[in-house]
């Protein structure tokens, strides 16, 4: 049974999360988990309120919150004609990324979460909501979906490194099990700044090829960019790839793109759907 914890707000994006997640697990015993973190606005608490008061905002927020996860359980059971697909709702008093610390290790195999329109999307880069349950390092992957992200069978999936650390079964299993499921190609892809391969990268590559074993993939190089922007395009695009996923180590392969002045100010737009697979080293 394959877990995934879905945190919604009820949104489109949040909408369009799921719907993808609902997708990729097609046919696959999976329990969805909708995750709803409510807290007070700064309105509600605004003047001096007494425990009493205080008491009454949050119980009746889990009210609130309880009732729109049901109202959107009742929505998706009476589209969903699954019957391999379970659900359950939860809600948490607190902010999002609060909520997510508080869980078990290893208590879901997946996080799904909408990111909306080009600030959202920076957002996974630039240490806001979305990149700091990342950086929680729970373990647990995180799939994140542009809002205007549209379902492709994911039949090519890139994996974005640079080798220059070693890889474990653990780091990659998240990698393999949608790799398997789909029956699609894993194209390996390096991002370089001289083309010379090194002694130690060549090692690590021979690793990442003995644990891909029995799986379908492709090893591409490409220059380095000039921004974050140019190498998602280039992924997107000329490689035709569905699914970007990257290991989350503590300098990100990503950081080492990025320009972070160049990033403040682009406008950043992609429908490529990201994987982010925690590291275990």
């Amino acid at each position: 049974m394959i877990r995934v914890l879905v945190p919604t707000d009820f949104s489109k994006h949040a909408l369009n999360a799921f719907t993808y997640g609902q997708q990729l697990f097609k046919g696959e015993k999976v329990t969805f988990t909708l995750y709803h973190a409510y807290e007070p606005s700064a309105l509600q608490l605004l003047g001096n309120k007494s425990p009493l008061a205080l008491s009454k905002i949050y119980r009746d927020l889990k009210d609130e919150s309880e009732v729109r996860l049901s109202v959107f359980l009742s929505e998706i059971l009476s589209k969903d004609k699954s019957t391999t697909f379970f659900y359950k709702t939860a809600s948490y008093s607190g902010h999002l990324k609060d909520g997510i610390a508080a869980l078990e290790e290893n208590a879901y195999d997946y996080i799904v979460m909408g990111t909306s329109g080009a600030s959202g999307l920076k957002e996974v880069f630039m240490g806001s909501t979305t990149h700091s349950i990342v950086a929680l390092h729970k373990k647990i992957p995180l799939l994140v979906i542009p809002e205007n992200a549209v379902f492709n069978d994911p039949d090519n999936i890139g994996f974005a490194t640079d080798f220059a650390r070693a890889y474990s079964h653990e780091d990659l299993q998240p990698l393999i099990v949608l790799t398997r499921l789909w029956k699609a190609t894993v194209r390996m892809v390096e991002v370089y700044e001289k083309p010379k391969i090194t002694q130690v990268k060549k090692d690590h590559l021979q690793q990442l090829e003995d644990l891909l074993s029995g799986v379908d993939y492709r090893f591409h190089t490409v220059p380095e960019f000039s921004s974050l922007e140019n190498c998602i395009n280039v992924f997107d695009d000329e490689l035709n790839i569905d699914l970007l996923v990257m290991i989350d180590y503590p300098k990100t392969f990503f950081e080492s793109l990025m320009r972070e002045p160049v990033i403040k100010k682009m406008t950043f737009h992609t429908t490529l759907p990201f994987l982010i697979l925690p590291s275990h080293n």
